[in-house]
Parts: C-alpha cells; sequence; structure tokens
C-alpha cells in the first residue's frame, strides 16, 4: 500500500491524475479539505474543496494543509463510481497518511466522507463535492465547478462570435461486422499507420474524400472553432483535445438552448466529461471552444480506452 508523510501546520501539493480505462474517480483525504490550484494544468482561482472528481485523463493540482496531531494518521481515498458513471471491479482504493511522529506500523483508523450515491445525473460530470453537513442532500452538496465555481487566474475571454462551429455527434452502435462501436459523425477512426495525417498534411494533403474512415476536418485558416458535441450513450465521455485548452462554454442534458458561459472568467482545461444521456430524447451535450493558434494535426478524443 501507498504511503505518504505529512508534517503538522505544513501545506503539501499534490498533483492528481485518474490514469484509469474507464469511469469518474473521487478522490478524497479524511479530516482534510483540499484547496484547488489548477485543473489540466491550467491555474485557476483556489477554491476548496472535500472531494475533487476526476474524469480518466484529467488532472487537478491540490495544496492539503496538514491540520493534523503530529502522532496521527488518515486515509486517502479514491473511490470509484459505478455505472452509469463507470464500471469497475475495484471501486475503492486506499493510500495512508502517516504524520511525522505517527506509528506506520498501524493502519488509520479514520473514518470516510458521508456516503455519496450515484443518483443524480449531477454525479456524472465535473463536481466540486462540499460536504455541508451529514444530513444535507447530495444536491446541496454540489458545485458545477467547470462553469459556475471554477475560474482560470488569467483571464481570457473566447471570441464573441466563433469563426467555425462544428457538430459532433458521438453514437454507440454497430458496425457492418455486428461489433458495438462509438462513432463520431457516423465515422468509427481507422487510422493508417503508412499514411500518418501529419506527415500528408506537411506535404499539402489535407483533404481525404477517400478515406472518410480517417475523420478528419480541416478548420483551415478560422481564428477560432467552436464544438457542440452530443451524447446519445448511458456513458460519460470524458473529451480531450490535444494541443489546446478550450473554454467550457456549456454542458448538460437535453436540448441545448444555445446559452453560453462565456467571459474572461470560463473555465479553461484540456479535458471535459461530456454528460451521458438521459433517454433517447435527451441527449448529453458540450460545447467548447478554442482558439486556432496552434498549428498541426490535433486529435479530438474520448479518454474511455474501449
Amino acid at each position: 500500500m501507498a504511503t505518504f508523510q505529512f508534517q503538522t501546520g505544513k501545506t503539501h501539493r499534490l498533483r492528481l491524475v485518474n490514469v484509469g480505462g474507464d469511469g469518474i474517480q473521487r478522490f478524497s483525504i479524511d479530516g482534510h479539505v483540499m484547496t484547488v490550484i489548477a485543473n489540466d494544468f491550467t491555474p485557476v482561482v483556489p477554491y476548496q474543496s472535500d472531494i475533487i472528481s476526476l474524469g480518466v485523463g484529467q488532472r487537478t493540482d491540490i495544496i492539503a494543509t496538514a491540520e493534523g496531531l503530529p502522532n496521527s494518521s488518515w486515509w486517502m481515498r479514491s473511490d470509484f463510481t459505478t455505472e452509469p458513471c463507470g464500471i469497475s471491479n475495484q471501486p475503492h482504493a486506499l493510500a495512508a497518511i502517516y504524520y511525522s511522529e505517527a506509528n506506520t506500523s498501524l493502519p488509520p483508523k479514520s473514518s470516510a466522507a458521508p456516503a455519496l450515491t450515484n443518483d443524480s445525473v449531477l454525479f456524472c460530470q465535473n463536481v466540486s463535492i462540499v460536504l455541508l453537513n451529514d444530513q444535507s442532500s447530495l444536491a446541496d452538496r454540489l458545485i458545477q465547478s467547470p462553469l459556475f465555481e471554477t475560474q482560470p487566474l488569467f483571464a481570457s475571454a473566447p471570441p464573441d462570435v466563433p469563426a467555425k462551429t462544428q457538430l459532433i455527434q458521438i453514437v454507440l452502435g454497430a458496425n457492418s461486422s455486428g461489433n458495438t462501436l462509438f462513432f463520431m459523425n457516423g465515422e468509427s477512426y481507422r487510422g493508417d499507420y503508412n499514411s500518418p495525417i501529419l506527415l500528408l498534411a506537411n506535404l499539402g494533403n489535407v483533404s481525404y474524400p477517400e478515406d472518410p474512415q480517417w475523420n478528419v476536418y480541416n478548420f483551415g485558416s478560422n481564428s477560432s472553432v467552436r464544438l457542440v458535441i452530443t451524447n446519445n450513450s448511458t456513458l460519460a465521455h470524458p473529451i480531450h483535445l490535444h494541443g489546446h485548452s478550450f473554454w467550457v462554454l456549456a454542458e448538460g442534458v437535453g436540448t441545448w438552448d444555445g446559452a453560453v458561459q462565456a467571459s474572461p472568467t470560463t473555465q479553461r482545461r484540456d479535458v471535459q466529461i461530456l454528460q451521458a444521456m438521459s433517454d433517447p430524447a435527451n441527449l448529453g451535450y458540450l460545447v467548447i471552444e478554442f482558439l486556432q493558434d496552434n498549428p498541426g494535426v490535433w486529435p479530438l478524443h474520448c479518454h474511455i480506452a474501449w
């Protein structure tokens, strides 16, 4: 079992990352409140949370203040959410924190925070969880951190109007062989290792009408791109865009009404959870926007490994 040492009165910076293949992790330290200072390497205005949510591939930097007694020990926990937020045969992981004078031969005896259930669609998304008291409802303890609470430390507003808008529909379905696959706009990506897209683009080939399975979008000289992504499956998708930090403009379940959270304090990161549909008439949606200021061939993909 992994162990960590804290020293009373000091602060400890922890860099958290969900390196799993599926599912949303909830990270906590018994008896300690954490201060979030960055998401996906984007510094944020510090805020406190008892539980940190991490989709696959997401990273969060926290500061933990060591307020325990010198002889105390505490459990560090990573609790995996269950369906529909993910699938795990071992949903609870532990590590031990020992203060400088604690007996390291004995396991900690600290208790977990009040149990959280999966009875809310909000649970399958990026949220901060503040434990007000044992009797408070889950809804009272959830803060929708990406859009309303989390603010970048260095403010930057998205363009008033995007230069290009692209709809991407993620669908779970069967291919011609009857195998279940995820599709983006009707294509399940199939790359050709003998013809790397970056090499082809460098040679001036930026259009592939004969190879739709490559699922390439050439946004040309557009200064900014807005992606409206929908999800028809009951699985939440951690969506990752390489090479950019994007603004998270809107997210939810149902029909996007066109409203965006667009201001200098809008959350930026490079992995955001696309929520699952609640039923076929109410799809999950995510609206992100990025500046085309880093030329290259950049993958946009979900971090679920299968």
